[in-house]
């Protein structure tokens, strides 16, 4: 694995400003959201820094890689169908990510509904899955939630 540091056009992080804490966020830990499509991924990431939500960007599975190397995230979003096509074989991105960030909660969320990735989710108590598309709200909540120690996101309306 390369250690330099990741193409300033692959990865963007965002923090909250100076702001009035938000009670239902405070506790939330950093989320790395992995998906190539720079719009949805550029979305999500400002609405939940306006929720308080330090947020990383990898839009591509290499930049996701080192960024999970380096800084351990409360949860993972993930498109495992990056570019209309999953990353390698038999899901080795999602394989990635448990390996690099155990015990991470992780949200699949895909617009490509897959019958391999269904039992990992239900088995996985660190794992949900999502299929597209999501009220931003309603995704924003659930990442809110996966990030708080005290919260759980089993059980979580799909």
């Amino acid at each position: 694995m390369s250690t330099s540091a990741p193409d300033e056009h692959d990865v963007t992080s965002a923090h909250p400003k100076s702001m009035t804490p938000n009670p239902a966020t405070q506790q939330a830990g950093p989320v790395l959201l992995i998906d190539d499509d720079e719009f949805i991924a550029g979305s999500l990431r400002d609405y939940l820094v306006t929720r308080g939500i330090c947020v990383d960007v990898a839009l591509e599975p290499a930049t996701a890689e080192r960024l999970m190397a380096a800084r351990q995230y409360a949860t993972v979003l993930v498109d495992p169908y990056l570019t209309g096509g999953v990353y390698g074989e038999n899901a080795s991105l999602l394989d990635t990510i448990h390996r690099l960030q155990p015990g991470t909660a992780v949200v699949i969320l895909t617009g490509y509904g897959s019958a391999a990735m269904i039992p990992a989710a239900s088995t996985d108590e660190s794992t949900t899955l999502l299929f597209k598309p999501q009220p931003i709200t309603s995704l924003s909540q659930l990442i809110v939630d996966a990030s708080t120690p005290s919260t759980s996101i089993k059980g979580h309306p799909q």
